[in-house]
Formats: structure tokens, C-alpha cells, sequence
């Protein structure tokens, strides 16, 4: 009885030699399309294990630079990847995964009615717009040069509801405690059949949102984050990030 079970325990041990774990930072605008990734890839290395931790890419940068160790840093912006190699944190270069897509969502069409545009006329029906915090998310950013480039930030800077991510913007109109928000198209489209409807905002109204991603210096010797960087940015990937609305490099 005793040498099947050392026996069991070595093949274990055996089987799982080669198994690896990786922990990965994601924009919360790509936490579905990353997700849907992940569990693609998973597919074909079983053994393996992907940690996903989703959030906005400003904090989750500073806890990279305080010693968080991710492995994968998938940013909303090019920014944080550019920094993340110039600290010297990274182990290959920045390259782009997706391009960000903005939209205007809400729960009722008259919002929507001409588009981002059309908002300033509809400012007294509006009590709270929700955006992501610029301070830490890109796709804050975006939205707040969008209403600077429109000439309505002023209407409705005292109506402004900030998220900690991307994702909150789409929460707090979902439950009605904004009407509007300026979201991440990649968390409203058709695939993820949302509460709300959300109408695309032209791109020459914000700075591109290059997606960037660097593998960092705590994955040195892992062979799992190199092939799932590849992975991300190979065609079988880059299908699955389009599925979700964002346009890919």
C-alpha cells in the first residue's frame, strides 16, 4: 500500500514538474476580452495557471513600483508600459494589444439622441455623468479631453461622477445613479449584452488609446508569460480582443 502511494506521489510530482503560475495585470476596460483570452489559451496548457487582476492601470502601476509582482502589465494606455520600461521593471519592449474604443452609454435612448454632440442639450435632464478617475485611468482621460475638445466640460463638471476604473462608469448607470457615462466601448458592446445601449464617440475627440503591455522583470526565467504575451497579440488572440469592440494594431 505504501509503494502506491510514493508511487502516485512521484507521478504527481512529475506531472506537475513543468506547471507554472503567472500573475497578470489587466485594464479593467480589457477584462472581459482578457478574460475570454486567458481561458483560450488555458485550453492548450492545462497544467498552467493565469491569475487575472483587473483595475485601473495609474494604481496598479504604483503597486507594480512598490513590489506587487505582476508578470504581464496590459495597460489601457501606452503610458504605464513606456514607464514601466523606463524604471527599468520591464524585460521586453512595450507593444500594443488593442486600440481603445470610447462610447456614450446610457439606459435611456434620449440620451443617446445625436450622440456625444448632442449632450449639452440635454444637460438639465442630466443629474450625474459618469467617468472614470483621470487621475489613474486613461479612459478617464479620454473622456475628460472629449468634453474639453466639445466645449461642454464646464456644463457639466459640477455634475461629474468619478469611478476608481472603467468599469464603475458602466455600474453607476446601470443602476441609475448616473445617467450618462463615457465608457469603454470594449465593456458595452453587443457581447456583452449590456443593461444600456452606448453609441461610439469619434476618435479624433480624444488622443489614441494605444493598449500597450510589457512582460516585467518578475517573469525572468517563466516560460508561461512569453507564450501568453504571444498569444495575446497572435490572431487567434487579436479575434477574440475585436469581438469585444476594440480595433487591434
Amino acid at each position: 500500500m505504501k509503494r502506491i502511494f510514493v508511487f502516485f506521489a512521484i507521478l504527481f510530482f512529475c506531472l506537475n514538474l513543468h506547471a507554472e503560475k503567472i500573475s497578470v495585470f489587466v485594464a479593467s476596460s480589457a477584462s472581459k476580452a482578457m478574460s475570454e483570452v486567458r481561458d483560450e489559451f488555458i485550453k492548450t496548457h492545462p497544467k498552467d495557471e493565469i491569475e487575472l487582476v483587473f483595475g485601473a492601470s495609474g494604481k496598479h502601476y504604483q503597486l507594480l513600483k512598490e513590489g506587487r509582482e505582476f508578470d504581464l502589465f496590459f495597460s489601457a494606455d501606452a503610458k504605464y508600459a513606456e514607464q514601466i520600461s523606463k524604471d527599468a521593471n520591464a524585460i521586453s519592449e512595450p507593444k500594443v494589444y488593442a486600440l481603445g474604443v470610447v462610447a456614450l452609454y446610457a439606459l435611456e435612448d434620449k440620451f443617446l439622441e445625436n450622440g456625444i454632440e448632442g449632450l449639452a442639450e440635454k444637460s438639465e435632464q442630466i443629474k450625474h455623468l459618469s467617468i472614470a478617475n483621470p487621475k489613474v485611468a486613461p479612459y478617464g482621460e479620454a473622456a475628460e479631453e472629449v468634453l474639453h475638445n466639445l466645449k461642454i466640460y464646464d456644463i457639466f463638471k459640477d455634475k461629474i461622477v468619478l469611478g476608481d476604473n472603467i468599469s464603475q462608469p458602466v455600474l453607476h448607470v446601470d443602476s441609475a445613479a448616473a445617467e450618462v457615462g463615457i465608457v469603454a466601448y470594449s465593456l458595452v458592446s453587443a457581447v456583452n449584452k449590456p443593461k444600456g445601449k452606448a453609441v461610439i464617440i469619434d476618435d479624433k475627440l480624444f488622443k489614441p488609446l494605444e493598449q500597450s503591455f510589457v512582460i516585467t522583470k518578475y517573469a525572468k526565467g517563466k516560460e508561461l508569460a512569453k507564450e501568453f504575451a504571444d498569444f495575446v497579440v497572435s490572431e487567434e488572440g487579436k479575434k477574440i480582443i475585436k469581438k469585444y469592440g476594440f480595433n487591434t494594431p
